[in-house]
């Protein structure tokens, strides 16, 4: 099969974007180009996105140029869309591409691949996955903290009953701010709960997102409770370290959430979901990031120094098992495999949900026997339904 072809909206030539640290390297790589041709670059501008063809030495006889994506649409050259962009913008760029082929009535074998979140709000969200169903195009939405094999070890180790049945499970989150009070200038939307790029939505849409795919789907009676500590927030400049400004939150930056598991082979009926998240580096010498799997026969614990470490892919991980019996821990191995671990961090669990859009376009299905490949935007409306559903209870 000829490589799929990809336009990337939101590649910036002045700044470090996602799409810059985590998608380019793999697109990039020899794996990636085998599978994937960039063929199209869509930024807010036309002149924009020639500076980004500039910038990464694109040809640009190969890599057209759009500024809008009712323009990119147009190019029937184009198989798949990425957008990375900042959240807020999201929603306008995927509606114009969706609508643009619904126009053409070019939709087959077309398909659009999203950063998380989704959208900025839960309107939005089911206004395009009800877009992408009636257009028929494949969708992906990029929550990869499932990809990583930290998370698919902890499932080896629960499918081998080494620990038994799962009883509960905690985890507890420290970070995603490198300070507990000021936030850079650039994260300001971090704030703005009308952005949609913020804490909850983000960090905990990609652990709810992690937890589930790795112990299942939360049952309906998930209780919460959100608050904010810290309703000024100072904005600091980074390249002088001062502050410039002060900000009103309305956005949680502590959140507490319990549910229930349903049974399966590895997880006992009604187990016990626990999360608890907060802004702001963790007490001096504990792990920012902890979770906890208990069994009948034994615990998994996972750790990290980087709160992001799992879904973000960079950081040091341990995984450790306490066995009941002979009360002793174990330090569990885990290991990327060798084409990840010639990318830099945070493009290896980007670069295998890439694997597995190829995967599945080549094989036509997102799973294969039963193994997730990526999720798409019916998963993601499952994620920003809980999410708004929680944020909504809580008063936001």
């Amino acid at each position: 099969m000829a490589p799929i072809r990809l336009a990337l909206i939101g590649l910036s030539s002045s700044s470090p974007s996602w799409l810059t640290l985590a998608h380019l390297p793999y697109l990039l790589s020899a794996r990636g180009q085998q599978k994937f041709q960039i063929v199209a670059l869509q930024n807010s501008s036309l002149a924009a996105a020639e500076a980004a063809i500039k910038k990464y030495n694109f040809d640009p006889t190969v890599v057209k140029a759009y500024g809008s994506p009712e323009e990119l649409a147009k190019d029937e050259d184009v198989d798949l869309v990425v957008v990375g962009t900042r959240v807020d913008v999201h929603y306008g760029n995927l509606k114009g591409v969706l609508e643009g082929w619904k126009a053409t009535g070019k939709t087959v074998g077309k398909g659009v691949y999203s950063e998380w979140p989704l959208a900025s709000n839960l309107q939005q969200v089911e206004e395009l996955v009800a877009l992408a169903k009636e257009t028929g195009v494949k969708t992906v939405v990029g929550t990869q903290g499932w990809a990583s094999p930290v998370v698919k070890k902890v499932g080896e180790v629960l499918r081998s009953g080494r620990v038994g049945k799962v009883l509960s499970s905690e985890l507890r989150l420290s970070g995603l701010t490198a300070e507990r009070e000021a936030v850079q200038e650039k994260t300001e939307y971090f704030t703005q709960r009308e952005v949609g790029g913020n804490l909850w939505s983000v960090g905990g849409g990609h652990l709810i997102d992690l937890l589930q795919s790795a112990l299942g789907e939360l049952q309906t009676n998930v209780k919460s409770h959100f608050h904010i500590q810290r309703p000024l927030v100072p904005l600091k400049d980074i390249s002088t370290g001062t502050i410039t400004r002060t900000v009103t939150s309305n956005t949680p930056d502590l959140l507490y959430v319990v549910g229930s598991l349903p049974a399966s082979d590895t997880v006992q009926r009604d187990a016990s979901l626990h999360l608890r998240m907060r802004r702001g580096p963790p007490f001096p010498g504990e792990p920012a990031f902890v979770w906890t799997v208990t069994g009948e026969k034994g615990e998994i614990r996972v750790t990290s120094p980087e709160s992001v470490a799992i879904f973000l892919g960079a950081g040091d991980v341990k995984i450790e098992v306490h066995d009941y019996e002979t009360d002793k821990v174990e330090e569990v191995e885990w290991k990327w495999e060798g084409w990840q671990e010639e990318l830099p961090a945070p493009a290896r669990n980007v670069g295998t949900v890439y694997e597995g859009v190829w995967e599945a376009w080549t094989e036509g299905t997102s799973k294969e026997g039963g193994e997730k490949r990526y999720n798409d935007w019916e998963v993601a409306g499952k994620r920003h339904e809980l999410i708004e559903r929680l944020l909504v209870d809580n008063g936001f």
